[in-house]
């Protein structure tokens, strides 16, 4: 313990601590809470922005019992498979850095190519730039309809409208 605290400034140890003690009153559900909230919200944002299109597709999640809040929950990813599904999209990591979204190539999980994965765990403007950048591709799909309804969407999630 003496040797991992070298280098780390006394004031910064007596934040985390208090951060610690903080996180872990009642149990720390409310941590555990707020994490489930703001995940599930992240899911929910970015399911509807993958519904609205026929290129990409990701996972579906079964309901689930939650042995912590001891409730059956929809499940709350940190990340998220997306494939793409045309014929032409065989790098769908390349499909997402041509709207500059990083992803991981699935290769690198046992994937095919036709995968990629999302992280979901950002700052909320990370996560709202990438669903913004996820509606652009998804907006190239549809016609200028499909585009407004897209629009819309994206800013009843990030709170624009």
């Amino acid at each position: 313990m003496n040797l991992s605290t070298y280098g780390v400034a006394r004031e910064t140890q007596l934040r985390v601590l208090k951060l610690l003690k903080v996180a872990v009153e009642n149990e720390g559900k409310e941590m555990f809470n707020f994490g489930y909230q703001t995940m599930r919200n992240r899911w929910r944002k970015l399911s509807k922005t993958m519904s609205l299109s026929k290129r990409f597709s990701i996972q579906e999640l079964e309901t689930q019992f939650c042995s912590f809040s001891e409730k059956v929950r929809g499940a709350t990813p940190a990340y998220a498979w997306l494939k793409c599904v045309r014929e032409e999209d065989k790098d769908c990591n390349a499909v997402l850095h041509s709207v500059n979204i990083t992803g991981r190539h699935g290769s690198l999980f046992g994937a095919e190519s036709r995968f990629a994965r999302l992280s979901l765990v950002k700052s909320d403007d990370d996560f709202d730039l990438l669903l913004k950048r996820m509606g652009t591709l998804v907006s190239q799909e549809n016609n200028n309809d499909g585009i407004n309804k897209i629009m819309t969407h994206r800013d009843e999630f990030i709170g624009t409208k």
